[in-house]
């Protein structure tokens, strides 16, 4: 099962300064336009950009743990795929904050393992253009000084689009699949 704090504290201990979140969300967009091999490729991309201490042993198994219950979860019949966020006791503007950043790892797990990907035609991909569009404006949500002082509100509505992204996510994950039974083009 996946941990975000484990995880967190795994990627913290070898310098690594990426957000868990968005992390996760790269992994899930490479996963619903390519496979496993992908996705690796995106994260070590993701990874050596930053100038990590000899990565472990574990954070490795943890890292390839990430990628092998995420494709397991796309795949679930039972719809029970979760983005890895925060838990709930966790504060608010840190919830969004991860909500935001997953939404932007997914979206570049997308386009980085899909450049080509034939978005903006309408017909079966219309609901992926807007699903896109909406996670576009997620991965830009903050919390206002109300919602801070006020949070019960935002917690409904912050479920709202948590709700919404994962159930877009799995839409993205089918309406892709005949992209990744073609074989989505090969990127170094």
């Amino acid at each position: 099962m996946l941990d975000y704090d484990r995880l967190r504290d795994s990627l913290a201990n070898v310098g690594a300064v990426v957000a868990v979140a968005e992390l996760h969300g790269g992994v899930c967009g490479a996963l619903c336009t390519s496979d496993s091999l992908a996705a690796a490729r995106w994260l070590r991309d993701c990874l050596d950009d930053q100038r990590l201490d000899a990565p472990t042993t574990e954070v490795a198994r943890e890292l390839s743990e990430l990628i092998d219950a995420s494709l397991r979860m796309l795949g679930d019949e039972e719809l029970r795929f979760e983005p890895l966020l925060p838990s709930d006791d966790a504060p608010l503007d840190e919830r969004v904050q991860a909500l935001a950043l997953w939404c932007h790892g997914f979206l570049a797990g997308l386009g980085a393992t899909a450049p080509g990907l034939p978005a903006g035609r309408g017909g079966d991909l219309g609901a992926l253009d807007e699903i896109l569009r909406d996670f576009a404006e997620i991965s830009r949500a903050g919390v206002t000084e109300d919602e801070a002082e006020g949070p019960d509100e935002a917690d409904f509505a912050l479920a709202e689009v948590h709700e919404y992204v994962r159930v877009g996510v799995q839409l993205v994950y089918e309406q892709l699949a005949s992209y990744r039974a073609q074989g989505a083009p090969e990127l170094n």
